[in-house]
C-alpha cells in the first residue's frame, strides 16, 4: 500500500500545482441536495468521486440479503478515479453493507468469491503487502486482537479486500477494488 500512497500524495501534489495553470471542477447534488459527485480536472489531469454507487463495481457479488449500510442516512460507497497525465492511475471502488446473518456465513461466502481472483488471505489485524513469485502479494502482519476479519486477494496493483465484523446481532461488511495499476 506504500507505493499506493506515494502515487496518491505525488499525484495530490502535482494536481494542487497545476490547478494555479487551469482548472475546471464539476458538482453534482443529489435529490436531497448533498454532495453526490465531483469531477476536477486540471491540465490533463482529472480526479472523480463518485458516490452511492453499486457494489459490482468491485467484482464480487453481494451477500444475499444484505442491505446497503446506512449511516448519517446516506449510504456508504464510493467510486474514486484519479488519473494524470505522466501516466498515474488510481481507482478504489468501496462499498459497505449490513446483514442479519452471523460473521462466519459472510466469511464463507465472501472466500469463495475472493477465491476466484487468486489465494486468500485472512487476517485480523494489518495487511501488507511482500514481493512474491514478481508481484507484490497480501501477507497478514495481525495479532488477532480485533473482531474485525480482512480477506485479502491480488497483488498491491490490483487487490480486493472484503472487512467483516460483528455487528449486534447481525454483521456489518465492506467491499473495496483497489486498481493501480499504471
Amino acid at each position: 500500500m506504500h507505493a499506493l500512497h506515494r502515487r496518491v500524495a505525488h499525484l495530490g501534489a502535482t494536481l494542487a500545482v497545476l490547478s494555479l495553470v487551469g482548472c475546471s471542477i464539476d458538482v453534482q447534488k443529489d435529490d436531497q441536495g448533498r454532495q453526490a459527485d465531483v469531477d476536477i480536472r486540471a491540465f490533463g489531469n482529472a480526479v472523480r468521486v463518485h458516490t452511492d454507487v453499486p457494489a459490482d463495481g468491485t467484482g464480487l457479488a453481494v451477500y444475499p440479503g444484505a442491505r446497503p449500510s446506512r449511516r448519517h442516512d446516506r449510504a456508504e460507497s464510493a467510486n474514486v478515479d484519479v488519473r494524470s497525465w505522466f501516466g498515474v492511475s488510481v481507482q478504489v471502488v468501496a462499498a459497505k453493507f449490513e446483514s442479519d446473518d452471523d460473521p462466519e456465513q459472510v466469511r464463507v461466502f465472501y472466500r469463495e468469491q475472493l477465491a476466484q481472483y487468486g489465494p486468500v488471505v485472512e487476517c485480523r489485524g494489518h495487511v501488507s503487502f511482500r514481493r512474491s513469485e514478481g508481484a507484490r502479494r497480501p501477507v497478514c502482519n495481525g495479532d488477532g486482537r480485533t473482531e474485525e476479519l480482512k480477506l485479502v486477494t491480488g497483488t498491491d496493483e490490483n487487490q480486493r479486500i472484503v472487512t467483516i465484523e460483528p455487528d449486534g446481532d447481525g454483521t456489518e461488511f465492506a467491499l473495496v477494488y483497489v486498481n493501480n495499476e499504471s
